[in-house]
């Protein structure tokens, strides 16, 4: 693993900092770096703290959750591919990763640390609420996603039979949310 400094340019195709000018570009390298990991290696390890946003700028990378049956048994989640984002679970909210992620070829990876990030937030850097605002949105995709392949899996249920599964999940979804 290498760091490297990063470029305002090498950031332009970034989705995840669309709508960013050019001075909001230069304030994210500058807190920004650039890791290259080997195929195999652990960018973040499931059940450990750190608080770095990643981007996938050049490989593939898998999101490994270690299941707690035991012994080694593990279930790909996804693969990530370039401009893919990942660790925003931990970097907006402090708490162990809940999945590994490892390489899966070659890889480059552009890491944003949380330190570095809450120092543009004091100064009211208007970046860091911009990438903020990205990552909220970006989340809200998935969730809707992910609510679509739910009632997907639920629709297979013969009418009116309420699953166990899907309380509990449900249960534990919104579990604390005052909407």
């Amino acid at each position: 693993m290498i760091d490297q400094s990063v470029s305002a340019q090498m950031l332009e195709n970034i989705p995840l900092l669309q709508n960013f000018n050019e001075t909001e570009r230069r304030q994210m390298a500058d807190i920004a770096s650039l890791k290259h990991f080997a195929p195999g290696e652990v960018v973040v390890r499931q059940g450990e703290d750190s608080r770095t946003l990643w981007v996938v700028l050049e490989g593939k990378c898998e999101v490994v959750k270690h299941l707690p049956h035991g012994a080694q048994e593990t279930l790909v989640l996804a693969i990530l591919e370039p401009y893919s984002h990942f660790g925003e679970m931990s970097f907006f909210s402090p708490a162990p990763h809940s999945a590994s992620v490892r390489a899966q070829t070659a890889v480059t990876v552009l890491g944003i640390d949380r330190r570095d990030y809450d120092d543009l937030i004091r100064q009211g850097i208007w970046a860091a609420y911009k990438l903020a605002y990205n990552t909220v949105r970006s989340l809200s995709d998935r969730l809707r996603r992910m609510d679509e392949w739910v009632a997907e899996l639920a629709a297979h249920n013969p009418p009116g039979e309420r699953v166990p599964e899907w309380s509990a999940f449900r249960d534990k979804l919104f579990n604390g949310w005052n909407l």
